[in-house]
C-alpha cells in the first residue's frame, strides 16, 4: 500500500498547481523572469511585466504564474519544483518547503484503492443489477478469472425453479462485493469480464475508466486471495485448476451438452446428471451448466476424469480446440512417467549422430527452415523395455523425415516435374473422409504441422496407415519409401516380440484415453510366451478388421490368454459387431475366448447358444447398436433443429417488436403530419423573410470586411501600446480595494482586489458556503474561483457584472468539473458571453453535484453557443435547473435545445424567454416537455 501511495504522489505532483497555493509558497523575489523564463512563458509577455510601473516583485511573480496556467495546458508542480532546484534560480529551500507542503496536502486527500474500488463497485452496482440478463454466464467468466468462488459457481448453477432471476442477480452481485472487499486489484478482472459481455458492455468500460489505478499498483510481492476458495488436495486439485483456467471458453463454446453427457454417461458422469441435463435441454445455457457443474464434481472426485472430458471435447468441432489446449496442460502436470523426446533428436539417434549440424538435409532448404519444425515430440516411457525404445525411436525418426518433406513448400515428385504445394485444407478433407473420427479435431488446424500432430495421435509406433495416406494420395515419393521401410522395421519387431514381454507396454505413439462405448477387447486362447505381436495383426489383417473398421491397437497384455485392446470410433462399433459375428467360427478356430466392447461381452465361447438361437442374438445385438447410432444421429438433428427453432423464435420475436414501433411511429406520423403543415406554411414566410435579410446583412458584411482589413492594419501598429495599456488598467484594479460584508452564511464581495481575496480565503470557515461576487477584475476571478472550489463546503455561488472570459473559465474548469460540493452557479448581468458558455459546459458535462444553474441578462450569450449547452444536456444527468432568460438565444437555439429534451429526463425546468413560446408549442413532441418549460 506504501508504494501505491507514492506513485499515487507522482501522479499528483504531475497535476496543475491552483493560483492560490503558488502565491503563498513560492517567493523568489527578483528571480521570477527567470523561474517565467525556465516555465517556458512567452518572452514578451515577460518582458511587458517586468516594464509594469508601481509593481513589486510578488504581485508580478502573480501575473507570471497566472499567464503561465492560463496558456500552458500541460503546467504541473513537478515543473515547478524542478525549475526552483535549476541552477540559475537556486532556491532549494523553498522547493523543499514546497513540496513538504505538496505532500502534507496530498496525505489528507489521499484515498486508498481498497476503498475507491469499492466505492466504484456500489456507484455502478444498481446499473448491473439492471443490465445483467445471464448472471449464470457472467459467473462462469468470473469463476474463470478466479473472482468469485466454486461454492457460488455451485448456487449459480443449480437448477431450482422457485429461485427467480432476481435472487441468481442478487447471489452473483454479493459474491462480487465480497471480492472487491478481500482484493481491490479483482475490480479490474470484473470489469473486464463485464466488458466482454454484451448487456453489462458500457458499465464494465465505465468501471475500467473510473478505476485509475492500474498503472499505479505494485504488481510484484503482493499475493492476495479474492476469497476464500474450497481446498482440494493432490492431483485432483490441479486438475480442478486446469479445468477453471478453461472454465470460460467452455461456458461459450460448448453447443451439444445433451451430446456429451450422454458420452461421458457412466464413466465421467451420473445418471442423475445425465436426466438433469436432459431435463434442460429446452435451453443450451441451463443445459451447459448443468453438464459443467457434473465434470466439475466428476473432476474433484478423480482426477483422470479430466482427460476422459478432453477425449470428448475433441469429438466436437466447437470445443476441440479447448480438449487440445486442456490436454497440454494436463500432460503437464499428470504424465510425468514419461520423457518427451523431439521427432528431431529419435532420427539423430537412429542414424547414429551426435550432432545437429550432421543431419542430412532431405530437400535444399537451409537448416534453419529444418529447425522450424521442431517442437514435434514422442514420449517414451521411462520403465519400456529396449525393443520398445527402440521402436518408438524408429517411430519418431520417421515422423521427422515425413514432416520435414511434407512442410517444404514443393516437395518433389519422381519426375522431373515438381508438385504443387500441399493444401492444408484438402489434407484435412481426405483425412476427415477416410476417418471421420477426426473431423472436429481437424477443423481448427491451420497449418500441416497441426495436422500431423493429429494423424500421430491416430497411428501407433508399429501402424502409420494414417500417414501413409497422405503420402499416397499426395504423391509424396521419397515420404512412400520412407514410410515402407518403418514398415518393415515394425513388421520385424512384432514378429521378435513375444506377447508376455508386452506387457504393461503401450503400443500408442500419443497417450490417449479412449472411452469404455469405444474400447474393443479380443481374448485370444494362445500361449504368451509363444505368441507375437506379428500374429496378432496376422489375424486382423486376414479378417480385413484393422483398416475397414479403422481398428487401432493399443496395447497388449499377457494371462493365462492373450488380451488384445483396440479403439474403434463409435461410427463403425455397429458394423464391427457384425463382421465379428459373421466370422464368428473362423475367429473360434483362430482361438477366440471372449469379443467385448467397453464393459459389454458381446460374445463368449463358454455360452453354448443353439443353432436357431445364434442367429436371434446376434441380429439383436446388431440392431440394439444400430439404434444407438441412430438415436445419437437423431439426437444430434433434434438438438440441431432445436438451435435453429431458437433463433427462428428469437427472429421472429424481434421482427414482432418492429412492426409494433412502426405502427406506433405510423400512427405518431399521421397525427404530426396535419401539425407539420401548419408549421411548413410558416417556416415558409420566415424563409422568404429571411432571404431578404440575409441579402441586406451580405451588403453589410461587405463593408465591414473592407472596415475590418483597415482596422487589422492600424491594430498591428498599435499592439504594443494596447499590452501596455491592459497591464496598467490590470494593476489599477488590483492595487484599488472593494467591499467586503460577512453574513451569517457566507461572504458578499464587491470589486475587491487580489490581496481582499486573499484575506477571504484565509478567513473562511467550514459554514461558510454563499458567496456572492460583484464587480470583480479578471485577476481576482482567477484567483478566488479555483480557491473557492477546491474547498468542499462551498455550496452556492453568484457572480454579477463580473465577466468572465474563456481564459477565466480555462483556470478554474478542472476544479469545477470535479467538485463535489457545489450545487448552485449564477452568472448573470453581463457576467458571460458565448466563448464563455461554451467552456464551462465543457467543464460541467461530468460534475455530479450542480443542480441550479442561472445564466439569465446576459446578452452576450446568443445561439452560437448552444450546441455545447445541448450536449451538456445529453452527457449530464445532475442539472435540474436551467435560466436561460433575457439572453440574445433566437430561435434556431431554441430548437437545438429542445431536441436535447427528448433524451435528457433529468432536467426539472428549462427558462427561456417568452418569444419562443408559440414555436415550441407547435412542435411534435411539446406535450412531453411542455411541463419542464418556463417562459
Amino acid at each position: 500500500m506504501a508504494e501505491h501511495k507514492q506513485r499515487s504522489l507522482k501522479v499528483f505532483l504531475s497535476s496543475a498547481p491552483i493560483l492560490s497555493e503558488l502565491l503563498e509558497h513560492i517567493d523568489v523575489g527578483t528571480k521570477w523572469y527567470f523561474l517565467g523564463t525556465l516555465l517556458h512563458v512567452d518572452d514578451k509577455r515577460l518582458d511587458g511585466i517586468e516594464q509594469l510601473q508601481g509593481h513589486d516583485d510578488t504581485s508580478k511573480t502573480l501575473k507570471m504564474f497566472q499567464h503561465w496556467l492560463s496558456t500552458t495546458p500541460t503546467a504541473s508542480r513537478r515543473q515547478v519544483l524542478g525549475a526552483l532546484r535549476k541552477r540559475v534560480i537556486s532556491e532549494h529551500t523553498v522547493a523543499d518547503k514546497y513540496e513538504k507542503y505538496l505532500k502534507e496536502l496530498h496525505d489528507t486527500t489521499y484515498t486508498p484503492p481498497p476503498t475507491e474500488a469499492v466505492s466504484i463497485l456500489e456507484r455502478n452496482i444498481q446499473s448491473l443489477n439492471e443490465a445483467l440478463v445471464s448472471p449464470v454466464q457472467v459467473s462462469q467468466l468470473l469463476y474463470c478469472k478466479r473472482c468469485i468462488s466454486e461454492a457460488t459457481l455451485d448456487e449459480m448453477e443449480r437448477i431450482d425453479q422457485r429461485r427467480s432471476l432476481d435472487d441468481k442477480k442478487t447471489i452473483l452481485l454479493t459474491a462480487i462485493q465480497e471480492t472487491v472487499t478481500s482484493d481491490y486489484r479483482k475490480l479490474k478482472d470484473i470489469a473486464t469480464v463485464l466488458s466482454d459481455v454484451e448487456e453489462t458492455r458500457d458499465i464494465g468500460r465505465e468501471m475500467m475508466a473510473e478505476f485509475e489505478y492500474e498503472d499505479k499498483i505494485p504488481q510484484e510481492g503482493v499475493s492476495v486471495v479474492a476469497q476464500p476458495q474450497e481446498v482440494v488436495g493432490g492431483n485432483e486439485g490441479r486438475a480442478s485448476d486446469i479445468l477453471r483456467n478453461n472454465y470460460s471458453a467452455l461456458s461459450q463454446s460448448i453447443t451439444a451438452p445433451v451430446c456429451m453427457a450422454r458420452l461421458l454417461h457412466e464413466e465421467v458422469i451420473s445418471d442423475e446428471a445425465v436426466s438433469c441435463v436432459m431435463s434442460t435441454r429446452g435451453s443450451v445455457s441451463d443445459s451447459r451448466a448443468v453438464l459443467l457443474k457434473a465434470v466439475r464434481d466428476a473432476v474433484h472426485s478423480n482426477y483422470k476424469h479430466l482427460e476422459l472430458f478432453v477425449t470428448i471435447l475433441r469429438k466436437f468441432s466447437e470445443t476441440a480446440h479447448i480438449g487440445d489446449t486442456i490436454f497440454e496442460e494436463y500432460k503437464h502436470n499428470f504424465l510425468t512417467d514419461d520423457d518427451d523426446v523431439e521427432e528431431m533428436e529419435t532420427y539423430l539417434t537412429e542414424r547414429g549422430n551426435s550432432s545437429l549440424s550432421q543431419y542430412p538435409s532431405t530437400s535444399s532448404d537451409s537448416e534453419t527452415e529444418d529447425f522450424a519444425i521442431c517442437g514435434h515430440k514422442i514420449p517414451f516411457p521411462r520403465t519400456m523395455r529396449k525393443e520398445f525404445k527402440e521402436m518408438r525411436t524408429k517411430f519418431g525418426s520417421t515422423f521427422y523425415n515425413v514432416r520435414l518433406l511434407f512442410s517444404e513448400k514443393n516437395p518433389k515428385s519422381s519426375g522431373k516435374h515438381k508438385k504443387k504445394a500441399l493444401d492444408v485444407n484438402e489434407m484435412k478433407m481426405l483425412l476427415s473422409d477416410i476417418f471421420p473420427d477426426l473431423q472436429s479435431e481437424l477443423s481448427h488446424k491451420k497449418t500441416i504441422d497441426d495436422v500431423l500432430d493429429v494423424v500421430k495421435r491416430k497411428c501407433s509406433i508399429v501402424d502409420v496407415h494414417p500417414l501413409e495416406v497422405l503420402a499416397v494420395h499426395f504423391k509424396v515419393k521419397e515420404a512412400e519409401n520412407i514410410i515402407k521401410e518403418h514398415k518393415e522395421a515394425a513388421k520385424n519387431f512384432c514378429k521378435s516380440v513375444s506377447v508376455s514381454l508386452s506387457n504393461n507396454e503401450t503400443l500408442q505413439a500419443i497417450p490417449t484415453r479412449y472411452l469404455l462405448s469405444e474400447t474393443i477387447t479380443f481374448v485370444l486362447n494362445w500361449d504368451p510366451d509363444r505368441t507375437t505381436l506379428q500374429d496378432i495383426n496376422d489375424v486382423l489383417l486376414e479378417l480385413e478388421l484393422l483398416h475397414k473398421y479403422c481398428i487401432k491397437v493399443v496395447g497388449v497384455s499377457p494371462g493365462q490368454s492373450v488380451v488384445v485392446t483396440c479403439y474403434c470410433p463409435a461410427e463403425y462399433t455397429g458394423s464391427l459387431i457384425m463382421a465379428v459375428l459373421d466370422k464368428i467360427e473362423i475367429l473360434q478356430e483362430r482361438g477366440l475366448k471372449e469379443f467385448i466392447i467397453g464393459n459389454c461381452t458381446i460374445w463368449n465361447s463358454s455360452q453354448v447358444v443353439g443353432e436357431n438361437t445364434g442367429p436371434e442374438v446376434k441380429d439383436l445385438l446388431v440392431q440394439i447398436y444400430e439404434l444407438k447410432a441412430a438415436l445419437e444421429e437423431k439426437n444430434t438433428r433434434i438438438i440441431a433443429t432445436e438451435k435453429e427453432l431458437e433463433t427462428i423464435k428469437e427472429l421472429s420475436e424481434n421482427r414482432l417488436k418492429e412492426i409494433e414501433t412502426l405502427m406506433i411511429d405510423f400512427k405518431e406520423s399521421r397525427c404530426i403530419n396535419v401539425q407539420n403543415e401548419q408549421v411548413i406554411n410558416e417556416l415558409k414566410e420566415k424563409m422568404s423573410t429571411l432571404r431578404e435579410k440575409i441579402v441586406v446583412k451580405e451588403n453589410i458584411l461587405n463593408q465591414l470586411l473592407k472596415d475590418t482589413a483597415l482596422w487589422k492594419e492600424l491594430s498591428e501598429n498599435r499592439l504594443q501600446e494596447i499590452e501596455q495599456l491592459k497591464l496598467r488598467l490590470e494593476d489599477n484594479n488590483v492595487q484599488e480595494d472593494g467591499e467586503v460584508k460577512w453574513s451569517q452564511d457566507g461572504v458578499q464581495l464587491y470589486k475587491p482586489s487580489v490581496d481582499q481575496c486573499i484575506e477571504v480565503i484565509s478567513k473562511l470557515q467550514e459554514d461558510d458556503d454563499v458567496i456572492i461576487l460583484k464587480d470583480s477584475s479578471s485577476d481576482s476571478t482567477q484567483f478566488l474561483i479555483p480557491a473557492l472550489l477546491e474547498r468542499s463546503t462551498i455550496k452556492q455561488l453568484f457572480m454579477s457584472s463580473s465577466f468572465l472570459s474563456r481564459d477565466d473559465i480555462l483556470s478554474f474548469s478542472s476544479q469545477l468539473s470535479a467538485n463535489k460540493s457545489l450545487t448552485a452557479l449564477s452568472l448573470y448581468n453581463g457576467s458571460i458571453s458565448d466563448d464563455g458558455v461554451t467552456s464551462l459546459a465543457q467543464s460541467l458535462q461530468y460534475n455530479k453535484m450542480l443542480q441550479y444553474l442561472q445564466l439569465s441578462y446576459n446578452p452576450g450569450i446568443t445561439s452560437v453557443c448552444a450546441h455545447s449547452l445541448a450536449e451538456l444536456l445529453l452527457i449530464n444527468n445532475t442539472l435540474s435547473y436551467l435560466d436561460l432568460s433575457h439572453t440574445s438565444i433566437d430561435t434556431d437555439g431554441v430548437m437545438i435545445l429542445m431536441e436535447s429534451l427528448t433524451i435528457n429526463t433529468a432536467l426539472e425546468e428549462l427558462w427561456l424567454d417568452k418569444e419562443h413560446n408559440k414555436v415550441c408549442s407547435n412542435l411534435p413532441y411539446y406535450e412531453h416537455i411542455k411541463g419542464r418549460l418556463v417562459f
